[in-house]
């Protein structure tokens, strides 16, 4: 079995759970007690849930839930080694702008600096000039310090059809409007996404962009990667679109097709929505290049995330390997390059592994 970077995750935590809990630490919605319906059924009935319930228990037995806990409370590092090792897992990319590091993952990994962790009452404190010198200064450092590029959340905020108008991101650093994560100042934070993406390019690291489906909090109808096209257009940096804009992920595989700083990884419906991993993945290489398409599973919370995420997605590329095959479409030779592309190599020379 061949080697596995994933270049989207987040941290997570090993602690013992019942298999209500797992439901719950795995899923993307509201937890018990934060609002009045039924989220636990749901979430011990989502496609993932069972699927991940499935595949545990042929790798732990039946009672996998006792046994998940025993390994765990025996050495929690240990049980993320043994999963990892199953799946090949050997290095990580960690946008660390969601969750706390309560372990040392036991693979290589490295960092992304999530910008809109520093857009936030402080610096609307500051005026316009200081604020936007402050961001500047402050993703500089971050590289300095040995983060390998950024992140954004936008598509969770004011969505995705971003301005690099300077006199309106100035007009709306002052306005008063307000959403749940803080003032909203669209404007502002358009231009901030576009002052990144210069210093990115300048600094000659990439930028990964939310794009497409999320979680309870996403604006879902602002979301769409075609929003991106006059950003990305004649951009000559990298730009890596998160979740491929599923479901709009055809949007992506072309833009990654006809534009050179488009790039796009496979994570969060490869393994939360499991029949897309074979699905989505054969419709995004039907087009995308080898060396723009990266594996990727949005773990977070919990570790099984990641491990069923490289699981699914190698099943995946050995069912669009035998396709391309069974058609006449492309050498074992080529194939072989696609697939160290898809899982490793696109991203060690991405993120300098």
């Amino acid at each position: 079995m061949f080697k596995v970077i994933d270049d989207h995750a987040h941290w997570f935590s090993v602690k013992p759970l019942d298999e209500k809990g797992l439901a719950l630490e795995s899923a993307e919605s509201w937890i018990e007690g934060e609002i009045n319906a039924d989220v636990v059924t749901m979430n011990l009935l989502k496609p993932f849930f069972l699927v991940l319930k499935h595949r545990l228990k042929k790798l732990l037995g039946e009672n996998f839930i006792e046994e998940r806990n025993r390994m765990i409370k025996d050495d929690p590092v240990n049980y993320v080694k043994f999963l990892f090792q199953d799946a090949k897992i050997e290095g990580m990319v960690i946008d660390e702008g969601f969750g706390k590091k309560e372990i040392e993952p036991p693979v290589k990994y490295k960092l992304l600096f999530r910008i809109e962790k520093i857009i936030n009452d402080e610096m609307f404190k500051k005026p316009f000039d200081k604020a936007v010198e402050y961001f500047e200064e402050s993703l500089r450092e971050k590289i300095r310090t040995g983060y390998s590029g950024f992140k954004t959340i936008i598509a969770y905020r004011t969505g995705l059809k971003i301005s690099c108008n300077e006199s309106k991101a100035f007009e709306d650093f002052y306005d008063k409007e307000r959403d749940w994560f803080g003032k909203r100042a669209k404007g502002f934070r358009d231009f901030l996404v576009c002052k990144t993406l210069e210093i990115a390019k300048e600094l000659k690291v990439p930028v990964q962009i939310h794009t497409g489906a999320g979680d309870r909090d996403i604006k879902f109808d602002l979301s769409l990667p075609s929003y991106l096209t006059d950003i990305v257009r004649k951009y000559e940096g990298k730009v890596v679109f998160v979740h491929a804009g599923y479901p709009y992920h055809r949007e992506t595989a072309w833009m990654s097709y006809i534009f050179p700083s488009v790039y796009l990884d496979v994570s969060q419906f490869n393994p939360l929505a499991p029949l897309s991993a074979f699905n989505v993945i054969k419709e995004i290489f039907e087009v995308s290049p080898a060396n723009k398409v990266l594996y990727g599973s949005d773990a977070f919370n919990v570790p099984e995330i990641a491990w069923l995420g490289a699981k699914l997605a190698k099943e995946s590329f050995e069912e669009l390997r035998s396709e391309f095959l069974k058609r006449d479409l492309m050498s074992e030779e080529d194939l072989e390059v696609l697939k160290e592309r898809f899982f490793y190599k696109n991203a060690e020379e991405l993120y300098d592994f």
